[in-house]
C-alpha cells in the first residue's frame, strides 16, 4: 500500500489527469465504432495524412532535438533512448508518408504496403523503445559514448528498413492484398503492438505510483494512447476510412506525451531546479548577511588574513580580543613567543597547501596583564586554479576553561591529600620506564613503602595528624628521589616510587638506605615529636617481571615480607624468591583464585547466645570462611581473606561463602525457625552494582526471608564511608535485612553518622570485650551499651571466652554473647550436633 508520504495529494492528481487522456480518447474510439465504416475517399484523406504525418515528424524531430542536446553525464539516459528512438521514428514516418497511396513515386510506386512496412517499423521502434524506458532505470549512461552507439544502431535499423522496402520488397511478407484488404499477420502485428504498448503503461503506471522522479505520467498517457491507435489500425478497411484517421490522429497525442515527458525532464525540471536554487542563493545571501551582523556580537574574533598572514579584516571580537587597535600587523607576532614557531608551521601549511584548515590552541599577547589562551581554526582561501589567496580563521578566548582542564587533569592524576602522582599516573609513567628499559637494556626499580604501625597514630592523634604525617612524608620522599624518579601516593599510609635508569642491585640498595635516612627525622605531630618508620619492598625489571602489574604485586609481596622481619626494613624480591623467603604467602596468593573457584573454602558456624533467666539459649549463627589446602593444610582466615581484598577476589570469596550459609540455613529453619544468620559483607560486595537485588534472589531462592539475614559491615565502611554507603544501606533495610556494624569502637564514628544510618545491631570490637575485667575497659562497655539502647539496637559481644565474661557481659545486658566459651566456628554438620542447636 502507498502511504501519502510516498504518494502525495499532487502526483495522485496528475496520475488521474494521465488516466484521463487514454479514457476520453477510448470514449471517441466507442464513438468511432458507431459510425461504422466511414470513408473520407482518398482523394480529401491524401493531404489530411500528410498534414497528420508532417506534425508526427516535426513533434518526434523536436523531441530528438531536445533529448540529445539537453544530455549531460548526471542526466538520465532513458531521455536520451526515447529522443534517439523518435529520431528513428521520424525517419520511417518519412517514408510511411510518402509510401502512402496517391504520394509521389519514391523509388518505387506508392502502395499500400509499402506504407505498411514502414508503418509498422516505426510503430516497433517506438513501442520497444517506451518499453525499454518503462523497464531501465532511470540513471545515467553507463559511458558518454553510448549515446553515440544508440544513435548509430536505430540509424543502422532505418537504413535497413529503407534497403529492404525499396531495394529488395520481395523478401517481406504480404501486409495488405487488393481486393482482400489486411492480412492476418498485419493484424497479429497491430497486436503485438499493443500488448508492447500495453506492458509500457503498466510499468510506467508502477513508477508513477510509486512516485517517480521523472515524469512518469505523461509517459503513462503515451503508451496508453498507443495502444488505441493500434487498436484503430486492426480495424480500418479503407486507407481513407475513420479508423485509419483516428489511429493518426492518437498517434500525434502519444507523440505529444512523449515529447512533454522529454521537455519537462530535460528543460522544465532543469530551470525549475535552477530558480530555486537562484531562491536558495538569494536566501542564503540575506543569511549570510544576518550571520555577519550576529558575529560582531559574540566574543568570538573572526579574521581575514593576506596568505603572508598580514590582517586584513575581523570584527568586532577581534578588536576585543586584541585589546585595542592591531590593524595591518601580522597574526602571528600577536602570538605568545614560546607558541610563535608552531603557530607560523600552521600557518605555512596552509599557505603551501598542505592542508586546507587547521586547528590549535596558542597563547595571545594582548595588553591585558596575562596571557590569553585562544582556540584557533583557520581556514584556507583557494581561487579556481587551486592558489591560496587568502585565509580565513575564528579565534575563541578558552583561558579560563583551559586553566580549568589542566586543574581537573592534575586532580585526576594526583593525589587530593599530598599532591603526588596517584594509581593511574603512575601505572602510566611505570609502563613507559619498562618500554625505555627494554631499549637502553637498563634496570629499573618499583618501591612499595607502608608506613610501620600507622593506624596507632591516626588512634593515638586523630585523623589530621595523621594526614599531616603523610603530607610531611610526601615532601621528604619527594625531596630525596633524582630527578627523573617518581614518588606516588598508592592509598592510604601506602606510597610507591619509581626508580629508573638503574645499572645493579647496589644501585637501589643505596636509595632505600637514603630513603630510611630521610625518614630517620623527627617529625611535629600535635606539638609531640614523632619519629617514623616504613617497611619497603622492592621489584626490579626485568629481574621480578616485565609488566606494571607484575612489578607492583612482587614489591607488595616483597613490602609484606618486610614487615614480617620486624618491620622498619627494606626487602628485594629477588633476594627473598632466591632464599625462598615469604614462599608460604606466594602460594598461598597462587593458590586463591583457583581455590575461590572449585569452591574449596567452606562457610562454618559459630553460635551466637541469649542469657535470660542464667541461662543460654541460641538465638543465630555468624557463617564464617575457612579453607583447608592439601599442602598447608588450614590456612587462616585472618590470612587469605586480605589477599582477597588486593587480589580484588573479595567479592567471589563473599559470594560463595554466602551462597553455603544460605543452603546450610534453609535446612536449619525447619528445626529453629528463630534462629538469625549473620553474614559479613566486604566492601566491594556492597558497593557492587548488583548486590541488593542479588541478595534479595539468593534469599528467595533459598525460602528464606529476609528479616532472617543479618548482614555485617565494618565500622569503617558504614561510618566513614557515609556518603557512599548510606543510600545502599538504607536499600538493603528496605528490602528487610537486618544491618549490623561489625567491629564497632574501632572506627571513630560521630554519633550523628550512627544516628542517621539504618543499623539494627552493633558488634562490639573483640578489644573491648577483653578488656571486660579491667575498669577502663568497663566503663567503655558500659558506654556503647547505652549508647545503643538509647538508639534502640542491638548489642552483639564477640571473644566471649570463659564463664565470667559471659556473666559480666549479661549484667551489662549485653543483648548477644559469641565466642569460645559458646563454641568455637565447626562446620555445618557438627554445628547441627551441638546441644544448644537441639534446645529450642
Amino acid at each position: 500500500m502507498i502511504t501519502d508520504t510516498l504518494f502525495p495529494s499532487a502526483a495522485r492528481r496528475h496520475l488521474r489527469l494521465s488516466l484521463l487522456w487514454p479514457g476520453v480518447l477510448a470514449a471517441l474510439y466507442m464513438l468511432a465504432s458507431l459510425v461504422g465504416g466511414a470513408d473520407f475517399g482518398l482523394a480529401r484523406y491524401l493531404p489530411l495524412h500528410t498534414a497528420m504525418e508532417t506534425a508526427a515528424i516535426v513533434v518526434a524531430m523536436l523531441v530528438f532535438g531536445i533529448a540529445w542536446n539537453a544530455y549531460a553525464d548526471a542526466r538520465p539516459g532513458n531521455v536520451v533512448l526515447l529522443g534517439t528512438i523518435l529520431l528513428g521514428t521520424a525517419l520511417l514516418d518519412f517514408g510511411h508518408m510518402l509510401g502512402y497511396r496517391g504520394m509521389p513515386d519514391f523509388i518505387t510506386p506508392a502502395s499500400p504496403q509499402k506504407a505498411i512496412v514502414f508503418w509498422f517499423a516505426a510503430r516497433y521502434l517506438v513501442a520497444v523503445g517506451l518499453l525499454a524506458a518503462a523497464l531501465r532505470p532511470w540513471q545515467p549512461m553507463l559511458d558518454a559514448r553510448t549515446r553515440y552507439w544508440l544513435l548509430a544502431g536505430v540509424l543502422a535499423y532505418v537504413a535497413a528498413v529503407y534497403g529492404l522496402e525499396l531495394l529488395a520488397p520481395g523478401y517481406l511478407p504480404a501486409f495488405y492484398i487488393a481486393g482482400s484488404g489486411l492480412t492476418a499477420l498485419k493484424v497479429a502485428l497491430e497486436y503485438g503492438l499493443v500488448a508492447i504498448y500495453a506492458l509500457a503503461a503498466v510499468g510506467f503506471y508502477r513508477h508513477a505510483r510509486q512516485g517517480a522522479a521523472f515524469n512518469a505520467d505523461d509517459l503513462l498517457a503515451a503508451a496508453g494512447v498507443a495502444v488505441l491507435s493500434e487498436l484503430c489500425f486492426t480495424r480500418y478497411v479503407s486507407v481513407s476510412d475513420i479508423y485509419n484517421f483516428i489511429g493518426h490522429l492518437y498517434k500525434i497525442i502519444s507523440y505529444g506525451f512523449i515529447y512533454r515527458a522529454v521537455f519537462v525532464d530535460s528543460v522544465h525540471m532543469p530551470f525549475s531546479a535552477l530558480r530555486r536554487a537562484l531562491i536558495k542563493e538569494k536566501q542564503w545571501a540575506a543569511t549570510q548577511h544576518s550571520l555577519v551582523r550576529t558575529l560582531d556580537m559574540l566574543d568570538e574574533a573572526v579574521v581575514e588574513l593576506r596568505p603572508d598572514g598580514h590582517l586584513i579584516n575581523a570584527n568586532s571580537g577581534w578588536w576585543h580580543l586584541a585589546g585595542g587597535d592591531r590593524d595591518g600587523l601580522r597574526l602571528v607576532d600577536a602570538v605568545h613567543r614560546d607558541d610563535r614557531e608552531a603557530f607560523r608551521q600552521c600557518l605555512q601549511s596552509l599557505q603551501d597547501g598542505h592542508k586546507e584548515e587547521f586547528h590549535g590552541r596558542f597563547r595571545f599577547v594582548t595588553k591585558a596583564a596575562y596571557e590569553r589562551w585562544m582556540e584557533c581554526r583557520f581556514v584556507a582561501e583557494q581561487d579556481d586554479d587551486g592558489c591560496v589567496v587568502g585565509m580565513r580563521g575564528v579565534l575563541r578566548d578558552i583561558t579560563k576553561t583551559y586553566l580549568q582542564e589542566r586543574h581537573i587533569a592534575h586532580m585526576a592524576m594526583h593525589d587530593a591529600l599530598t599532591g603526588l602522582p596517584n594509581r593511574v599516573l603512575l601505572e602510566d609513567r611505570i609502563g613507559k620506564a619498562i618500554q625505555l628499559a627494554r631499549r637502553t637494556h637498563e634496570r629499573l626499580a618499583v618501591c612499595f613503602i607502608d608506613l610501620d604501625h600507622f593506624k596507632n597514630i591516626n588512634d593515638a592523634y586523630g585523623h589530621k595528624t595523621g594526614d599531616t604525617l603523610l603530607q610531611s612524608m610526601a615532601s621528604a620522599l619527594e625531596s630525596c628521589l633524582r630527578d627523573g624518579d617518581t614518588v606516588a601516593r598508592w592509598g592510604g599510609d601506602e606510597f610507591v616510587a619509581l626508580l629508573p635508569g638503574l645499572v645493579d642491585l647496589e644501585d637501589i640498595r643505596h636509595v632505600a638506605r637514603k630513603l630510611q635516612k630521610v625518614m630517620q627525622q623527627d617529625y611535629d605531630l600535635a606539638g609531640q615529636p614523632f619519629n617514623a618508620t616504613f617497611s619497603m619492598g622492592i621489584a626490579l625489571y626485568p629481574d621480578d617481571g616485565d609488566s606494571v602489574d607484575t612489578l607492583l604485586a612482587h614489591a607488595d609481596r616483597a613490602m609484606f615480607y618486610a614487615k614480617s622481619q620486624g618491620r622498619n626494613n627494606f626487602q628485594l624480591f629477588t633476594e627473598m624468591s632466591a632464599h625462598g623467603l615469604g614462599k608460604k604467602e606466594l602460594y598461598i596468593q597462587a593458590q586463591l583464585a583457583q581455590a575461590i573457584r572449585d569452591g574449596l573454602i567452606d562457610a562454618w558456624f559459630q553460635p551466637q547466645m541469649t542469657a535470660a533467666g542464667g541461662r543460654y539459649r541460641l538465638t543465630g549463627v555468624e557463617a564464617l570462611a575457612r579453607w583447608h589446602d592439601k599442602d598447608l593444610g588450614w590456612i587462616s582466615p585472618a590470612t587469605f581473606i586480605p589477599m582477597a581484598e588486593s587480589q580484588g577476589l573479595i567479592s567471589d570469596l563473599g559470594q560463595l561463602v554466602c551462597q553455603r550459609a544460605l543452603a546450610h540455613f534453609q535446612r536449619w529453619r525447619g528445626r529453629r525457625p528463630d534462629l538469625s544468620l549473620s553474614l559479613n559483607i566486604s566492601k566491594r560486595q556492597l558497593f557492587a552494582p548488583n548486590f541488593v537485588a542479588a541478595m534479595i534472589a539468593d534469599t528467595a531462592r533459598h525460602a528464606i526471608p529476609p528479616a532472617a539475614v543479618i548482614l555485617e559491615v565494618t565500622e569503617s565502611v558504614a561510618l566513614m564511608e557515609v556518603e557512599f554507603a548510606e543510600e545502599r544501606l538504607r536499600q538493603l533495610v528496605a528490602a528487610g535485612f537486618t544491618l549490623s556494624i561489625d567491629d564497632f569502637g574501632t572506627g571513630y564514628a560521630s554519633l550523628s553518622q550512627l544516628h542517621e544510618l539504618p543499623v539494627g545491631e552493633l558488634k562490639i570490637d573483640i578489644s573491648f570485650v577483653q578488656r571486660v575485667h579491667a575498669r577502663d575497659g568497663l566503663r567503655i562497655l558500659q558506654a556503647i551499651v547505652h549508647l545503643a539502647k538509647a538508639l534502640e539496637l542491638r548489642t552483639v559481644a564477640e571473644g566471649v571466652e570463659d564463664a565470667a565474661t559471659a556473666a559480666t557481659l549479661a549484667e551489662l545486658e549485653v543483648d548477644v554473647l559469641q565466642g569460645y566459651h559458646f563454641g568455637r566456628a565447626v562446620p555445618a554438620g557438627e554445628f547441627e550436633a551441638l546441644p544448644c542447636f537441639a534446645l529450642p
